[in-house]
């Protein structure tokens, strides 16, 4: 597993997807930061594998919606599966 080190901009936008799946323009309007910059962010976050696009649709004005979701891999190593044992 690749170790990413984020800023706390990239952090808090990957844990507002995490929660449910939000928009460039939600995003902006949460974190008060201009839209290209939330862009910026979700691009290299797709970029990572780390968000992943779950709905897109062309809204009133003709631009394309996308909804974004946090997509973090989950570390199983941890997990120690016990083999039955068998007399």
């Amino acid at each position: 597993m690749v170790r990413v080190d984020l800023d706390e901009t990239a952090k808090g936008i990957l844990m507002a997807t995490l929660a449910s799946p939000k928009t460039s323009g939600e995003l902006t309007r949460i974190f008060g930061l201009p839209g290209a910059v939330v862009v910026d962010y979700l691009e290299l976050l797709e970029h990572l594998g780390l968000v992943r696009v779950v709905l897109s649709y062309f809204g009133r004005d003709g631009r394309i919606i996308r909804y974004y979701e946090a997509d973090l891999p989950i570390d199983t190593s941890d997990f120690v599966r016990q083999e039955p044992v068998v007399p």
